[in-house]
């Protein structure tokens, strides 16, 4: 097929455009500048050098495609991002994913993948959530946007036939990602506390699966439909940051009750957040499964890789 992708130099857009290419699609890719492009370029594919806020461009450069990949995000690198700090990201989720709406209404596409995340699930306090559940109504401030492009994607899938898709990815991890580099960093310093009893779950999924999800929704179809991407293994907080800190040779992580944590750490809400996401409906509709099925497995690839650099 020919795949239209856009994010494609970030950390689920990299391993995303390699695997596509391995699997022999025709893929072009959004780059923003030249430097991306030569990225984009080594990776295999055919750099379209513009702005994804440039309808006209996106309209020229989608023209043709059999699917259209909407990777492309800038989440905040920084402990405490304000509003101001989320409005790139806010952008290229309503304003971007706009226009490549607009676009795909004029024409015939086989499928449309959006990255969405889970988190919109909110702190469930540990329970389950599947992808028909409904989302809470208090949406905090960095995830209203996320909500908006679900809800135009699926309008334009009621009244234009765009075949959407959208992905709920857990907490995404990754030898690349900042985050998982500042926690391991956090770790090693003994700078990253258990916060409260840390039975709290967190569930996370490894880039690279990530990306086979986006390519599996771009082969098989699923008009309209939404699915929960995480890995095998939702586990508790303390037990985790004491398995990581032992790989790492660092010292055991102290504890914080939650109310000092939210005072003095950036990120505590989100940190002290307990949810768990299946995954049933993925796996049986799209034949997704995770190479990387717990946070093991994909922490020891993590420190592979940071090895050889």
């Amino acid at each position: 097929m020919r795949i239209f992708v856009t994010g494609g130099t970030g950390v689920v857009g990299q391993p995303t455009i390699r695997l596509l290419v391995a699997r022999g699609h025709e893929t072009l890719a959004l780059a923003r500048d030249e430097t991306r492009a030569q990225i984009l370029r080594e990776a295999g594919a055919t750099p379209c050098v513009g702005d994804l806020f440039d309808e006209k461009f996106i309209r020229a450069a989608t023209r043709g495609a059999d699917s259209i990949l909407h990777l492309a995000t800038a989440f905040p690198q920084k402990a405490a991002p304000g509003a101001k700090d989320w409005a790139l990201n806010d952008r290229l989720r309503l304003e971007g994913t706009r226009n490549l709406l607009n676009a795909a209404q004029k024409q015939t596409l086989h499928s449309f993948v959006l990255f969405g995340v889970a988190f919109l699930y909110g702190d469930t306090r540990g329970a389950w959530k599947r992808e028909d559940d409904p989302l809470p109504r208090n949406i905090t401030r960095p995830l209203q946007s996320a909500v908006e492009m679900e809800r135009h994607a699926l309008a334009d899938y009621q009244a234009y036939e765009t075949p959407v898709v959208i992905l709920r990815a857990a907490s995404l991890y990754g030898a690349a990602a900042y985050h998982t580099r500042a926690l391991l960093h956090a770790l090693q310093h003994r700078r990253l506390p258990i916060i409260g009893s840390g039975n709290q779950y967190w569930h996370w999924l490894y880039v690279d699966d990530m990306a086979r999800a986006c390519v599996l929704a771009a082969e098989h179809p699923a008009p309209g439909e939404i699915f929960n991407v995480a890995d095998d293994w939702a586990f508790h907080a303390a037990d985790g940051l004491n398995y990581i800190a032992a790989q790492l040779n660092a010292p055991a992580p102290f504890k914080m009750t939650t109310p000092l944590a939210r005072a003095l750490i950036g990120n505590a809400a989100f940190l002290a957040q307990s949810a768990r996401y299946r995954t049933d409906k993925i796996k049986k509709m799209l034949g997704w499964a995770p190479k990387y099925p717990t946070y093991r497995e994909g922490l020891a690839e993590i420190l592979r890789v940071m090895g050889q650099r």
